[in-house]
């Protein structure tokens, strides 16, 4: 089949009992086939196959505005001709026995579906400049869709040489600006290249290219097209345009990288420097707090059954923001991820805010099946306390290690140290409470504003934020630190959990347990912290997914969790809150426990601890006598170490799926347990059906899970890590 001229297998638009009839016209054939387009699917076509004495259909899908096509899901192909002479030339891919041999006679498919053609007149008038002549063939119906044989329309030809006057006539006969050739360029991205910024405008303004377009191969938007050649014009161009700043290619870069990269100092300063414009939007018309799947769901589908309706929620399981979006018939749930202080969706660029994103693609879908049009607003919650508008009393407070009283830092000075929402919040947690608890003698027990700097958000929940920042110690140093502090609503309601947290944390030093330096009061309580720069071990799971090794960082990871566990049990503490999403990476070989906001200290005369109070318990990590009797001992924490150890070598996987906390508890009840990982060795999802045994005295001590892993003979190869992890 010759992928140039025999391709005459397109029917148009043909019902499907239209194309039966034609294919069993003439001499039934295995493997006649032809192609139609879509009817329920605009922009999609139809592979209709005779087979077997029976005729199958099978649904080509177009993938984004070019001509990218697929059938199986795995393999998409540049142009529909590519896609038809593959499955000629491949047999058993479509069903068992079956291969394309032959075709009912049509024409040639559509221009806009094909990756290569032959250069025609309105190529060769639009490269020789010749205004006239492409004027004469638009007014004929001269294809304009048409690709030469590198992939290439007329607007891409006129968008390389800047041809203005001819590519504003193309995109009024209503050429496409977005299509791709077969180097996997758009128009838009040629004009970068060349530094055509008037094309680039007209390009965007008038004829509404993708800003976001990306190369097939690299990866690459405009905007990188622009900053690697150092083109400071159509930089400035690209971003009054609302082109995002961050984008990322195939290999994370973004474009002031790239800029650095090739030495384009200028340009990296400009987009450095770049400002992102306030949004409009606000969190109160879309943002909905701690909502499961389900829940979003439904409330989604209460609201309207229109695409492009959504909401943004937080999903206590991935500890993260969530939007979830209706398209047609279905929903799209995606994960917003953190990195850097930085917001973004999947390969999307990195955006400052949750308003960002949903400014951002609101604008333009950039991988989504749709821009967000209608937000769905919370539903109104009951009136909360106001804060108090009379001036604060000067609270005294005593420092353990002086005798010495001294005042709270006043307004003014508060001021300085605080973004805008810790400010005008009172706090009246008496800090006495905490020093005469807390028997270290550690003199940064209580942290004074004036040595904190406060910097980039790293990490937020629905109660709770954490900002990177720098903190001087009293001999001068500068340590960088992690600044955790309650959002100005969960201050009153949830001070208590805070204190709690920050009382256990300030008794415990071990090197795999993060380490609380100090307590800060001011507008908010604030923690501070050592910080953890390489986030938590989902987040590094799902960045570095190809590169993990099951057999290295996984069981170095799970060795140090038990070596912590084991200090926590010593020193008869219960976590009650061990998950995946609490464990810290400070480096790849290094891991630290962390978040002990629902940890409890044991008596010395007991060896559990009984919740009387209710709340939002983690289900799913928890063992039978935990949610069955309220009941959390060293025990209930190896039941959530296996369910841990489980997440790792399921990279990043939900225990239990899409269930329900009470269906997970069902499940449990029957006998039933987590499936084994594929990646996990027999050997270590024995250890963890040991830590899953109902009866709790059955289950390993952490001294005992830490003996296991030391014992591994496959730690061979990493011995001289042990010593780090208190495994030697």
């Amino acid at each position: 089949m010759n992928k140039y001229d025999d391709i005459c297998w397109y029917h148009g638009k043909l019902s499907r009992e239209e194309a039966e009839n034609i294919l069993v016209r003439d001499d039934k054939k295995d493997g006649l086939f032809l192609v139609r387009e879509s009817n329920s699917s605009t922009g999609d076509y139809v592979l209709s196959v005779y087979y077997n004495e029976q005729i199958s259909h099978f649904q080509i899908r177009r993938h984004r505005e070019d001509a990218f096509f697929s059938i199986d899901e795995y393999l998409k192909f540049h142009g529909l001709e590519v896609l038809i002479e593959h499955y000629t030339d491949n047999p058993n891919l479509l069903c068992e026995g079956l291969v394309l041999t032959d075709y009912v006679k049509g024409y040639p498919p559509p221009h806009d579906s094909r990756r290569h053609g032959r250069t025609n007149l309105l190529h060769r008038a639009t490269n020789e400049g010749s205004y006239k002549v492409v004027t004469e063939l638009l007014k004929t119906g001269y294809p304009h869709e048409a690709k030469n044989q590198d992939g290439q329309t007329a607007v891409h030809l006129a968008s390389i040489s800047g041809k203005n006057e001819i590519l504003r006539k193309l995109i009024q006969s209503g050429a496409s600006v977005n299509l791709r050739d077969s180097a996997g360029f758009t128009p838009l991205q040629y004009a970068c290249q060349f530094n055509h910024p008037s094309t680039v405008r007209l390009l965007v303004q008038i004829g509404g290219a993708n800003v976001q377009a990306r190369n097939t191969e690299s990866g690459a938007v405009p905007l990188h097209e622009a900053a690697s050649r150092g083109h400071k014009e159509v930089i400035n161009e690209l971003l009054s345009l609302n082109a995002p700043v961050r984008p990322r290619n195939k290999d994370n870069q973004t474009p002031a990288q790239l800029a650095r990269l090739k030495n384009h100092i200028e340009c990296a300063e400009i987009l450095e420097n770049y400002k992102s414009p306030t949004t409009k939007t606000k969190r109160t018309e879309w943002y909905h707090g701690t909502l499961d799947r389900q829940e979003a769901e439904s409330i989604i589908k209460k609201c309207s059954t229109q695409s492009g309706t959504y909401l943004i929620r937080f999903s206590d399981r991935n500890g993260e923001h969530v939007l979830t979006l209706l398209y047609e018939d279905g929903f799209y749930n995606y994960i917003i991820r953190n990195k850097d202080g930085y917001l973004f969706i999947d390969d999307g660029p990195y955006l400052e805010s949750l308003e960002h994103i949903v400014a951002h693609y609101s604008l333009m879908p950039d991988g989504l099946p749709t821009v967000l049009q209608f937000p769905v607003p919370p539903r109104p919650k009951p009136p909360v306390p106001q804060f108090s508008t009379m001036p604060r009393p000067r609270k005294k407070y005593q420092l353990k290690t002086s005798t010495k009283e001294e005042s709270l830092p006043d307004d003014s000075q508060l001021n300085k140290f605080y973004p805008s929402q810790f400010q005008n919040i009172s706090f009246t947690g008496d800090f006495n409470t905490i020093n005469n608890n807390n028997n270290t003698d550690n003199e940064d027990d209580y942290i004074p504003s004036s040595r904190l700097h406060i910097g980039n958000l790293i990490g937020e929940g629905e109660f709770a934020a954490v900002y990177e920042g720098t903190y001087t110690r009293k001999n001068g140093e500068l340590v960088k630190v992690a600044i955790k502090t309650l959002r100005n609503e969960q201050i009153e309601t949830n001070r208590g959990a805070f204190l709690c947290e920050a009382q256990v944390m300030m008794k415990l030093n071990h090197h795999c347990v993060v380490k609380l330096i100090g307590l800060s009061s001011g507008p908010s309580l604030l923690m501070i912290q050592e910080l953890v720069p390489q986030g938590s071990i989902l987040q590094y799971i799902e960045i570095n997914k190809d590169r993990i090794n099951p057999n290295y960082e996984f069981k170095i990871w799970a060795g140090q969790i038990a070596c912590g566990m084991q200090y926590l049990e010593e020193n008869r503490f219960v976590h009650r809150d061990l998950a995946a999403r609490n464990i810290l990476l400070a480096s790849q070989v290094q891991a630290k426990i962390s978040d002990f906001g629902l940890s409890r200290a044991l008596g010395t005369d007991h060896e559990y601890y009984r919740a009387l109070n209710g709340g939002k318990w983690p289900l799913k990590w928890y063992a039978p006598e935990s949610f069955n009797y309220g009941q959390f001992s060293h025990k209930s924490d190896v039941w959530s170490f296996g369910v841990t150890i489980w997440e790792m070598y399921s990279f990043g996987e939900t225990p239990y799926d899409e269930m329900k906390g009470c269906e997970a508890i069902k499940l449990i009840e029957e006998g039933k347990r987590l499936e084994q990982p594929n990646k996990c060795p027999d050997h270590i999802y024995e250890i963890m059906k040991r830590c899953w045994m109902y009866d709790k005295e059955k289950r390993p001590s952490f001294n005992e899970l830490v003996d296991l892993f030391n014992s591994d003979l496959e730690y061979i190869n990493i011995k001289e890590l042990l010593p780090k992890t208190n495994l030697a």
